[in-house]
């Protein structure tokens, strides 16, 4: 206790770590403000999420478009460097061709020594160069009916229908900003087109 004559000093209310001032530390997020924060997580989610679902799925038609281009540029320096025909053709076993266009299921590139557009075995033999296997997404890769294979000649140019021909990838459902062609002309060259370019649909 002070002694007489001391000055007495009172505690003010509120001062120190009381219980008022440590319930203002903590105050967290209202609701207001958290569902403030849901929603604006589930717009932004609302507009992302399309756009990298779409990036996906052209990103992988573009690889698989890339990986038919890779074949037939193969495909053509192979038949100048040996001075023989090679075909690329559908195929699900990477030893024989289908006998539709049904590219999705995988291709190969072969000597085709008859132009036949078949992988024969009786000798000489043809030999198969490359095999591509296919692809577990719904997606389609096809040729007009009566292509269900292209030749390059010796001299490197493509044995085709019409003179021209055109491979069209597409996703199932079909959307347009993911669909590939290859355009290929007679002298062997071969084009990426998108939907809307040259014969692309």
């Amino acid at each position: 206790m002070p002694g007489p004559g001391m000055p007495v000093r009172v505690a003010r209310s509120g001062a120190g770590t009381g219980p008022g001032r440590l319930r203002r530390r903590c105050r967290g997020l209202t609701l207001v403000e958290l569902m403030a924060v849901v929603v604006m997580v589930a717009i932004l989610a609302a507009i992302g999420t399309p756009s990298f679902v779409s990036l996906l799925r052209t990103s992988r038609v573009d690889s698989e478009i890339q990986s038919m281009v890779g074949t037939l540029q193969l495909a053509r320096s192979e038949a100048i460097k040996r001075g023989l025909p090679v075909s690329v053709c559908p195929s699900g076993n990477g030893t024989a061709c289908l006998g539709a266009g049904n590219w999705a299921r995988g291709w190969i590139a072969f000597v085709d020594r008859n132009g036949s557009g078949t992988v024969d075995a009786a000798p000489p033999a043809d030999e198969v160069l490359h095999y591509r296997a296919g692809w577990s997404a719904t997606d389609t890769f096809t040729t007009p009916a009566g292509a269900s294979f292209l030749t390059y000649n010796r001299d490197g140019f493509a044995v085709l229908p019409g003179g021209a021909l055109t491979m069209t990838l597409r996703t199932s459902p079909v959307a347009a900003d993911a669909t590939r062609c290859i355009a290929i002309n007679i002298a062997g060259r071969q084009t990426i087109q998108r939907a809307g370019e040259g014969a692309c649909q």
